[in-house]
This record gives C-alpha cells, structure tokens and sequence, in this order.
C-alpha cells in the first residue's frame, strides 16, 4: 500500500477546474476558435446546474432499467425534484408511485448534501420493496404493494446504495482519474487520431 501512494501523486484540488489557460489549450490542440469552445462551456456549465437533482444516478438508471422491462412501460421514469425552497421541512423527502409509470422523489434544495443522498436512497428503498423484492418472497410471506408499510425496511436497500456510492468514489474512482488535466486532452486526441488512421 506504502508503494502505491508513492507512486501515484493525488492531483491537487484545483487541477481539473476549468481556466482560461485550459480553454485555450483545449481551442488550439483541437483547432477550435476558442470563443466556440467558450460557448460549449457556457452550455455545459447550464447542464450541470441540474446536478443536484442527479444524486445516486447509477442506480436510479440501474432501477429503471429493471422496472420497464417488469412494468412492459419503456416509458418507466424515476424523478427527483427539489420542493419549494420556502419549505420549513429542510431535512423531509417524501416519494409518490404511480405504479407502472412513474416514481417521483420530493426533497428540499437546501437540505445538507450528504443528508440529500440518503433521503434519495431511503426512498429509492420503498419503491425497491413494492417493486422488486416481491420476486424473492417467501411462499408464506405476503407481497409487498403500494399499501404496504416499508418503513424502516426501506433503509436497507438505502445503506446498500450508500456504500456501493462510498466505494465507488472512495475506490474505483481513484483508478479512473487523470494524474493532470493535460493527461485529459491527450487521451481525446487519440480518439482524433484514430479517426485519421
């Protein structure tokens, strides 16, 4: 382990944000005027204001996946959607099923981020039961429905999302990265050069 960490240098904090130095790096090694570049940027940066919405996506996506081939609706969506910011319930999620068509997840913007992913995990845990679990049922127990009261239960499935989550970043993500944000750029270049090739 003492080996690794020698080895491999975590970049620093700043090293992946985006400044005009890369902006211009990125136009040039591209051959991109770089106000097209600025303007690619400024639409990127307006998707990412949607982020917060976007917690625990992997298995959100995994969910869904599942729950339109159960469901036979390719249309099966999840949703997570931010409550008025007036709301006094800062630390309250709340969840709706529309069974075969929609799950929606309700929770307030300024709830604390990591609160935020276990509320959007702890509700992920009742659709799980009403909608996944009944596979594995014992013949003498009942199924889980819509009625069925899956509190605290639900927050099993919440702790298995969590860790894998934790895992991921703390763990897979480390292998993923880049060591610098030239690194970045060369790697897309290849991609170019395959092209020509």
């Amino acid at each position: 382990m003492q080996k690794f960490m020698t080895e491999w240098a975590y970049p620093q904090m700043d090293e992946y944000k985006i400044t005009e130095e890369k902006l211009k790096a990125i136009s040039e090694k591209f051959e991109i005027s770089l106000g097209t570049v600025r303007r690619i940027q400024n639409v990127f940066l307006g998707v990412l204001t949607d982020v917060k919405n976007q917690y625990l996506a992997h298995i959100i996506r995994c969910m869904e996946t599942y729950l339109r081939k159960r469901t036979k609706n390719k249309m099966f969506q999840i949703n997570c959607y931010a409550l008025d910011p007036k709301s006094p319930l800062i630390n309250v999620g709340c969840a709706q099923y529309h069974p075969k068509k929609c799950f929606s997840i309700f929770f307030h913007p300024r709830m604390d981020e990591i609160q935020l992913r276990v509320c959007l995990a702890h509700e992920l845990g009742h659709l799980f039961f009403v909608e996944m679990l009944n596979d594995l049922a014992e013949e003498n127990e009942e199924p889980y429905d819509a009625k069925t009261l899956t509190e605290p239960i639900s927050s099993i499935l919440g702790i298995f999302t969590i860790m894998d989550k934790n895992d991921f970043y703390q763990d897979y993500c480390r292998k993923l990265n880049h060591r610098k944000w030239e690194n970045i750029i060369e790697d897309f270049l290849l991609l170019k050069n395959r092209l020509i090739n």
